[in-house]
């Protein structure tokens, strides 16, 4: 990529040279290795004597003046504003810039993200530096305890999907199922993605984009199933959903441990498939099979159990 002849980039990198707080400037993310489109951020990071000129947002009035009205802006607190500053800010004009300030101090403490290029070094700070890379996002072989852990929290969390939808809380349910199951489901199909590739240079994306992309023909119907199970808000689907994805998971971590010549508990998936039927089917069977079915007669229907002595 030619920085040059970066119009935002020339703006930022003459203000830190006219600046001589500011001893080098790194950009990290996307735009490092030269894969931009209109969207792409501008992750700057200036590396200063002292970050005090900065606090206080004061350099706010070259950025608007440069490169126009403010949309949305954040100033995330990573600490020390001594040692970092940051300034999240989105133009009117579609630009993204992602300020921050170093100090020399903190960068001595903290290693450099692997996506970092070095755009100004008046000093030779940075020198050595090697080349920008994704080395930092490349899935590692995870230990038999890793393995273990994100099975076990997979059938943990699946229950109380389910619990939840016997409850009629929908929300509950729907966080349940996104935060936790859906996620350690694409823990171990990432995974999977790492063994195809023995483990060399697989990045899966931001939550798993890329994966699809990097399982072979046949096993990308792991990644269907998953982007399946993002169902509309209604019980009877998310519950469907939720089955199918749990049938799909107890293959796929039995594979993967195949792979990575771990052990896998069929054993714990198998009882705990046994105990949602067995503690739950009832509950639900009434519903499962009505094209009619409202969440909020489950709803009512647990309020009515709870009556009973039943919740």
């Amino acid at each position: 990529m030619n920085y040059a002849e970066d119009k935002a980039l020339k703006t930022l990198l003459d203000y830190a040279n006219a600046d001589d707080n500011i001893r080098a400037v790194m950009m990290q993310g996307s735009r490092a290795f030269g894969k931009v489109d209109k969207y792409s951020d501008y992750d700057i990071a200036c590396v200063t004597k002292s970050n005090e000129p900065y606090l206080d947002s004061a350099i706010l009035p070259f950025l608007v003046a440069n490169f126009g009205e403010i949309a949305v802006m954040q100033t995330p607190d990573n600490g020390d504003p001594h040692d970092i500053y940051t300034h999240l800010i989105q133009f009117t004009s579609g630009i993204r810039i992602d300020l921050t300030f170093n100090s020399i101090a903190y960068l001595q403490r903290v290693p450099l993200d692997s996506d970092t290029v070095i755009l100004m070094d008046k000093d030779g700070l940075l020198a050595g530096t090697p080349p920008p890379s994704d080395a930092d996002y490349w899935i590692q072989k995870p230990s038999a305890e890793e393995f273990h852990m994100h099975c076990n929290e997979f059938w943990w969390c699946s229950v109380y999907v389910n619990k939840a939808i016997v409850r009629g809380q929908m929300l509950h349910a729907l966080e349940l199922f996104s935060k936790y199951v859906r996620n350690e489901y694409r823990a171990v199909l990432a995974y999977l993605a790492g063994a195809h590739h023995n483990w060399e240079r697989v990045n899966v994306g931001k939550h798993g984009t890329n994966i699809r992309l990097l399982l072979t023909p046949d096993a990308t119907h792991y990644y269907d199933t998953l982007l399946g199970s993002y169902v509309p808000a209604d019980a009877a689907k998310i519950l469907l959903a939720l089955d199918t994805l749990m049938t799909s998971f107890n293959d796929l971590a039995a594979t993967v441990a195949q792979a990575l010549n771990y052990e896998y508990d069929s054993e714990e998936a198998a009882k705990t498939m046994q105990f949602i039927q067995v503690l739950f089917g009832d509950a639900l069977a009434q519903y499962w099979n009505r094209p009619d079915f409202t969440f909020d007669e489950l709803s009512e229907a647990h309020e009515q159990d709870a009556k009973k002595g039943k919740g």
